[in-house]
């Protein structure tokens, strides 16, 4: 059974299921599929499927922007109290120089790092902000990595992991 919004009649008498539509963002691509809060075409590659149905990538986008507030100023923070704190964190994974200590100290240093810029940066939520706190935690030890290699390599692992998995928790 077909409604009427299913068959729009178009003014020169056709019916809207046999209109060729082209995909926005592949204008060379055929598609029969509109996004179900804009209804813009789409092809298979551009369609996000959504508890709801398919929705194009820019309605998936805007609707996601509303859980993120960071501001610029909190990338900054991020970035600089990260980097600062695995400075000194893989200071002393690499000093001790038992690659052991490694496993024990690198995820309380991520744990921590994660934790400390969350709370810092006024628990607002940043689309970029855990990429920048894991570049930020890895720069911050490269300086070691000569002086221990084994014990910063698995800090680095170890850390980075951490930290960005901390920070993700609260997303």
């Amino acid at each position: 059974m077909t409604t009427p919004d299913q068959l729009e009649v178009i003014e020169d008498g056709t019916d809207a299921a046999d209109e060729t539509l082209y995909c926005t963002v592949h204008p060379t691509v055929a598609t029969h599929l509109r996004c179900n809060r804009c209804g813009r075409p789409m092809c298979t590659r551009c369609a996000v499927k959504t508890p709801v149905g398919y929705r194009c990538r820019e309605c998936v986008r805007s609707q996601q922007d509303k859980f993120f507030d960071a501001q610029a100023l909190d990338y900054l923070i991020a970035g600089a109290v990260s980097l600062v704190i695995s400075f000194f964190a893989a200071l002393v994974v690499a000093r001790l120089g038992w690659f052991l200590f490694a496993f024990f100290l690198s995820p309380a240093a991520g744990g921590l790092i994660g934790r400390v810029v969350w709370r810092l940066t006024g628990k607002r939520r940043g689309r970029y902000t855990a990429i920048v706190v894991g570049a930020n935690v890895i720069l911050g030890a490269l300086p070691f990595f000569m002086l221990n290699p084994l014990a910063i390599g698995i800090y680095l692992f170890m850390a980075t992991g951490a930290a960005v998995a901390q920070f993700r928790l609260h997303l």
